[in-house]
């Protein structure tokens, strides 16, 4: 949910990446960010439409997990960016804390004000402020979900970023991590099911911080693993994962055996990234990856506007497609006039 995979300043951007090792720019991963963006609009739109039938439809039905293949790509991407600098102890904790900081917090800012207001306007519930500013509020600190539902996750996600800047002291060996995966997997889970969930996927404003620790550790992990796979073990991995996605997600309330096409892809996306032929190392596609954490923080709102709002003031109520539209031309402006420029100038400042 939160920027294109690229390295720090000083490596070019489209250099090729020598043998077993992954490109600078991962471009098939930033497109990928879209589809899950885009499948979690979905899932939160099928509330105000028709109920479908058949695979489509149950699809949908599970777009709530396109929340867990943010979260490992997230440790995949953080892991990839700032590998580099924890191996030859240049990584600064205040800088990269920083950095994450002015990346997510703006939006979520200005998100949380205009959802506060409509909420105060419409003498709506409006508990959970100042746990939502503390970006806390995937913590159980509140009665549900509070505001803009979807930022929770951004709770969760500045947690894991704390943890690895605390943690990146040095650089693990990837055993460590594998235990660290298996310790937190395990742990995470009984706590979910004392919580009567059947897995810590069901995790959101309940300790949804939780549910994201074991999914991040997964994508670190997969990082250790992606420039030992080759280009056409890659593509294999792509082609399952694209056949198993559709099978897994069209299951009712699909458990972790989801998380395996999710890795497959991300590792294919790894490995590809520098294909010119695959359509996600487009420049449309990477654009649309690139704006998508906008296209996450902003859909609910625009739900809300073209099917609760929109009525009141004599306007037709907009089809489903043409609400991904909106969405997605929202996100742009909102990329291009809060997103960017908010971050450019937090970053003046390091």
């Amino acid at each position: 949910m939160t920027g294109q995979a690229s390295l720090p300043q000083g490596t070019l951007p489209g250099a090729t990446s020598p043998a077993g090792a992954l490109a600078a720019d991962l471009r098939t991963l930033t497109a990928f960010r879209f589809f899950a963006a885009f499948w979690v609009f979905l899932f939160h739109v099928r509330a105000r439409i028709e109920p479908g039938t058949g695979l489509g439809w149950d699809i949908v039905e599970n777009g709530a997990r396109g929340v867990d293949f943010f979260f490992i790509l997230s440790g995949f991407i953080i892991a990839h960016v700032y590998e580099g600098q924890i191996t030859s102890g240049r990584f600064s904790l205040q800088r990269f804390l920083w950095k994450r900081f002015a990346r997510i917090y703006p939006l979520h800012l200005a998100m949380l004000l205009i959802f506060l207001a409509l909420a105060v306007l419409g003498n709506n519930r409006h508990d959970g402020v100042i746990a939502s500013v503390l970006m806390l509020h995937s913590w159980a600190l509140t009665e549900g979900l509070v505001l803009n539902g979807p930022s929770w996750t951004i709770s969760a996600e500045m947690f894991a970023y704390l943890l690895f800047g605390l943690l990146a002291v040095r650089r693990y060996p990837t055993w460590a991590l594998l235990i660290a995966l298996a310790l937190s997997a395990v742990g995470v889970h009984l706590f979910a099911l004392s919580l009567g969930k059947t897995a810590f996927l069901h995790l959101t404003w309940d300790f949804g911080a939780l549910r994201i620790l074991p999914l991040f550790i997964l994508g670190m992990v997969l990082r250790r693993i992606a420039p030992q796979v080759s280009m056409r073990l890659g593509l294999v991995a792509g082609a399952v994962g694209l056949l198993t996605l559709p099978l897994l997600a069209g299951q009712r309330d699909p458990g972790y055996e989801l998380l395996l096409p999710f890795c497959l892809l991300i590792v294919a996306g790894a490995r590809l990234s520098e294909a010119p032929w695959l359509p996600t190392n487009s420049r449309v596609m990477v654009y649309l990856g690139e704006i998508s954490y906008s296209t996450y923080m902003i859909h609910v709102l625009v739900i809300k506007a073209c099917y609760d709002y929109a009525p009141k003031l004599g306007l037709a109520t907009p089809g489903w497609p043409l609400v991904g539209v909106i969405v997605i031309a929202g996100s742009a402006l909102s990329y291009h006039l809060i997103e960017r420029p908010a971050r450019r100038f937090l970053n003046r400042f390091l």
